[in-house]
């Protein structure tokens, strides 16, 4: 981390915090004694992949630190006791007022992102949505994204996009893994 990031500087205890990943401990921690330290947060995720032909459905989030604009498939954290399954379940009907049959797990995806002024360590476990389920999927609409008081506009992205026009994907190997699995 240090290495990738020489501007950052850790004491003892943000280490041990570092090292808590490989364990996926969840939570989020900051070095008190270093005022060019990040916070750290730790956690896992569920997202939900729904496809249709050629495309998949993600949100359009800004980060409210840095305005930075992403796209992140419907899904959310794993609470205590959840399995990931039962989690984009949960996430699903929260967020998009939808229940979902899990057609495919796909595996996760370990990376690093920054949200709100933290760096987040997420474990994003991926699942192929059946799109059948919900009319609204099946004839190409794009629901809103309800998350808290925030509503988010979800389009649908093409796997394959290759031109860069698009804003980043969170996570940023999202494309590649799907190009592989479906």
């Amino acid at each position: 981390m240090g290495k990738d990031h020489p501007e950052l500087s850790f004491s003892k205890n943000t280490y041990r915090s570092w090292l808590a990943w490989d364990r996926l401990e969840r939570g989020s921690f900051r070095d008190n004694e270093n005022p060019h330290t990040v916070e750290v947060e730790i956690r896992q995720a569920a997202l939900g992949i729904l496809c249709r032909e050629k495309y998949f459905l993600v949100a359009e989030i800004e980060d409210p630190a840095t305005g930075i604009v992403l796209h992140r498939p419907p899904g959310g954290g794993i609470e205590d006791g959840e399995s990931p399954e039962e989690a984009v379940r949960r996430e699903l009907q929260e967020e998009l007022g939808m229940s979902i049959t899990i057609a495919r797990k796909l595996g996760y995806i370990d990376h690093t992102w920054h949200w709100n002024g933290r760096e987040v360590h997420e474990r994003a476990w991926l699942f192929l949505a059946n799109c059948s389920d919900d009319p609204r999927l099946q004839n190409g609409e794009t629901p809103d994204l309800f998350e808290g008081a925030h509503r988010r506009r979800t389009l649908w992205r093409p796997i394959d996009d290759d031109n860069g026009q698009l804003p980043p994907l969170c996570p940023t190997a999202l494309s590649e893994a799907l190009k592989v699995r479906l």
